[in-house]
C-alpha cells in the first residue's frame, strides 16, 4: 500500500490542495479512490492468507465447533486411512467463497491495472 500511495502524482495532492481541500478531504477524495484498486488486491491476499492458515488454527483449537475448515479438512486425514471423498468434498466446499471473493473484486483489480486512456 505503501508503494500504491508513493507512486501517485505530487502534483494531485497540491492541485487539491489549491482547490480547498484539508488533507483528510484530499485522501479521501483524491487519493484513497486511485488506490483502490491496490486496496481491493490487498483484501484478496488477506482474506487468501487467513483462510488457509492451518499451523497457528490447529495448535490454538480444541474444540471442533470452533475449527476453521482447513483444520477440519486437515483432521480428516488419519494415520491408517483416511476418506479422500470426504476430503476433496469438503475442500471443494472450502473453495467455493475465495472463488465468490476473486470473481467479485477481479474486475476492480484489473480495471486499476491498465493503463488511464
Amino acid at each position: 500500500m505503501r508503494q500504491a500511495f508513493m507512486s501517485m502524482p505530487r502534483e494531485l495532492e497540491e492541485a487539491a490542495r489549491l482547490d480547498g481541500c484539508n488533507p483528510w478531504q484530499t485522501f479521501w477524495r483524491v487519493m484513497l479512490p486511485l488506490a483502490k484498486p491496490s486496496l481491493f488486491a490487498v483484501a484478496i491476499v488477506t482474506v487468501l492468507w487467513s483462510w488457509n492458515d492451518l499451523l497457528w488454527p490447529l495448535i490454538v483449537t480444541t474444540r471442533e465447533e470452533n475449527m476453521p475448515i482447513s483444520v477440519g479438512i486437515a483432521t480428516l486425514a488419519g494415520q491408517y486411512s483416511s476418506d479422500y471423498a470426504v476430503m476433496m468434498a469438503a475442500s471443494a466446499m472450502a473453495m467455493a467463497p475465495i472463488f465468490v471473493l476473486f470473481f467479485s473484486m477481479q474486475k476492480r483489480v484489473i480495471e486499476g491495472s491498465r493503463p488511464p486512456a
